[in-house]
């Protein structure tokens, strides 16, 4: 958090504390409005148009989200590019491409174009981010606060969000390097909340009789105990260890271990699962839009480290995965 220098002079220090007042009142300010932030990303009932910029591509996209006692469910049209769709019920995927026919079943593990929820703790991201409101703005026709997240090394990177001052829904996203070079930015172009949404508008939008069925990555039969031997030796400052699970999915033969780090508003995802065939193991990185990913063999496992971080965050964790003999 800001800190403040008291000086010796009274009058002074009357005034620096008047001025402190008023930063924990925007701090607090700020809290409630990413507060309601995640709420409204979550548990709204909205649609709208928003442009995804990222990797020198620029890609239209309309979203339909709905919230009940079932859970959540949303609906992705790509309104430029190659047609596709994609349908979240809860926990799963159903991806659509219309020109190869073809429909693919996953597990949900990311946002498809709209930024994760965020953290309303603000004193956790103190040491590593520089929490700010940088002013107001309008867009889709909405008045909203701009707020920034600047990074304070080169282990993350830096976030600032517009967020509707009236309903709390983020109407634009933007990811900068440590340089301050912006990497990804989103932008709703039309937006509206509902009071409920349609079943229809959670359809496709194409008639799937004739097309191929395949299924990805889909969790089987629940959860395994974890290996509590893999552990690693290096994070980078301000993360630390959120989850640990293990699981037998469709794609793998072996169980795949997830471990999720996190500074707090920053995430990523460790995997590790044995290699039966070593020449299917991937190595080295690879880096697409903010998402960076390392992978590696150890003894005949493939360790993969997937995050919106920079390179440099995923090679240390990567390299710093050891398995831990009892």
């Amino acid at each position: 958090m800001i800190s403040i220098r008291l000086p010796i002079i009274l009058l002074i220090t009357c005034s620096l504390s008047l001025a402190s007042t008023s930063i924990f009142a925007q701090q607090s300010s700020l809290q409630q409005l990413l507060g309601k932030m995640n709420q409204t990303l979550e548990r709204g009932n909205y649609e709208g148009t928003f442009v995804f910029m990222h990797n020198d591509n620029v890609e239209t996209m309309r979203i339909v989200h709905g919230y009940s006692e079932n859970g959540v469910r949303e609906k992705l049209v790509s309104l430029t590019g190659d047609a596709r769709e994609v349908i979240r019920d809860q926990d799963i995927l159903t991806c659509i491409w219309p020109r190869d026919k073809l429909v693919v079943i996953e597990t949900a593990s990311t946002t498809h174009g709209l930024p994760s929820s965020l953290p309303t703790d603000l004193n956790e991201l103190a040491f590593h981010y520089k929490l700010t409101e940088v002013g107001q703005a309008r867009i889709a026709g909405h008045d909203c606060t701009i707020v920034r997240f600047e990074p304070l090394d080169e282990y993350r990177y830096g976030h600032e969000l517009c967020v509707e001052t009236q309903n709390g829904m983020l109407l634009e996203s933007k990811t900068f390097d440590t340089s301050g070079k912006t990497i990804e930015n989103m932008m709703f172009t039309s937006f509206r909340m509902r009071d409920s949404v349609p079943e229809k508008l959670f359809e496709p939008s194409v008639h799937l009789n004739d097309y191929t069925w395949k299924t990805a990555s889909v969790e089987l039969n629940g959860e395994l105990q974890p290996d509590q031997s893999w552990k690693i030796e290096n994070l980078p400052p301000g993360f630390s260890l959120r989850s640990v699970t293990r699981r037998l999915m469709s794609a793998s033969n072996n169980p795949v271990q997830h471990m999720v780090l996190t500074d707090g508003l920053a995430s990523v995802s460790v995997f590790i699962s044995k290699v039966d065939d070593p020449e299917q193991v991937y190595k080295g990185a690879h880096k697409q839009g903010v998402i960076n990913a390392y992978a590696r063999d150890l003894n005949q496992h493939q360790i993969t480290v997937v995050g919106e971080v920079p390179e440099g965050t995923v090679k240390m964790i990567g390299t710093s995965v050891f398995y831990s003999n009892p």
